[in-house]
């Protein structure tokens, strides 16, 4: 546990407060802070682990970041997995996190403050549904993320949908940015790689990190999120240098459409992103037409569908 300190506790921030009460269950929040902070250079958390993280941000935002232990049980953690094997090594992984996070340094200049989010976390040995998770933020996070007026909020049916570490980080940004009336950002390629925590010494060049980071990533957020990502490249000659993301809202039958995947199974998702299943449906119609259509004696009621 932290040791009492002299130094001054944050603000308790009542947008966080508000935010959590209001959107408790359906959604979680984030604050702006850490939606817009790089992972340091090098790392890339599992999708596991970027997404315990966003429940435990979510719980202590509902306490404004208040200097407390915080509890989430395994079974909440584990996100749908059946045992708790694999609790340990996402503990492990969550309290390496480090950001880079702009702020202020003892005499008031700017500065980058580098830093771990969380003071300790407590793994409970029992493997039992009931048992508990507990943490502290350190008192760097709890100073800034208290302090925090700007949440980005995320439904959480679909933080659990994506299948891609990069594009639950790409939803991220997209719920803080999307409502804004420039729903742009504008990154250089190395600024984009530790945004979105891609490893030091993977997908080197442009035309990989375009393919197998933000292409399928691309694909699910276009998919399940309430806005549509936009990627436009700004070359120096024929090298990529920089890239805008937009994250734009869609129309309400497309919203409606994302809401409709949300709720349905996981198993063929990525087959109905693709289109695949509703060629392969339409394909099965045309059959059962052209069937019906050559045979104009015959009891179509009694004629199991394609």
């Amino acid at each position: 546990m932290s040791k009492p300190s002299s130094r001054p506790e944050p603000r308790i921030s009542r947008v966080g407060r508000a935010s959590a009460q209001e959107h408790a269950g359906r959604e979680l929040i984030e604050p702006r802070e850490l939606v817009d902070a790089p992972f340091m250079p090098g790392q890339s958390p599992s999708l596991g682990a970027r997404r315990a993280l966003l429940l435990m941000v979510t719980t202590a935002a509902a306490e404004g970041f208040s200097d407390k232990v915080y509890r989430l049980s395994k079974r909440e953690l584990r996100q749908g997995h059946e045992s708790n094997d694999r609790i340990g090594a996402l503990v492990d992984e969550v309290i390496s996190i480090r950001f880079q996070i702009p702020g202020l340094s003892s005499r008031g200049r700017a500065a980058i403050i580098k830093a771990h989010l969380f003071e300790e976390i407590t793994e409970e040995t029992d493997e039992g549904n009931s048992a508990w998770i507990e943490f502290e933020f350190s008192h760097r996070a709890r100073v800034l993320f208290g302090a925090s007026e700007v949440y980005a909020v995320l439904n959480r049916t679909a933080v659990l949908a994506f299948d891609g570490k990069y594009a639950i980080t790409l939803y991220q940004l997209g719920c803080l940015y999307s409502g804004r009336r420039d729903p742009t950002i504008r990154l250089t390629v190395p600024e984009l790689r530790t945004r979105l925590g891609v490893p030091e010494g993977r997908y080197s060049d442009w035309a990989q990190i375009r393919r197998f980071v933000l292409g399928s990533a691309k694909e699910e957020v276009d998919h399940l999120a309430h806005f549509q990502l936009s990627i436009r490249e700004h070359r120096e000659g024929r090298k990529v240098v920089a890239v805008t993301l937009g994250f734009w809202r869609k129309d309400d039958p497309s919203i409606d459409a994302a809401v409709d995947e949300l709720d349905r199974s996981k198993v063929g998702r990525k087959a109905r992103r693709t289109g695949t299943v509703k060629q392969a449906e339409t394909r099965a119609a045309n059959i059962y037409k052209e069937l019906t259509d050559s045979l104009p004696g015959l009891d179509v009621d009694k004629i199991p569908e394609l």
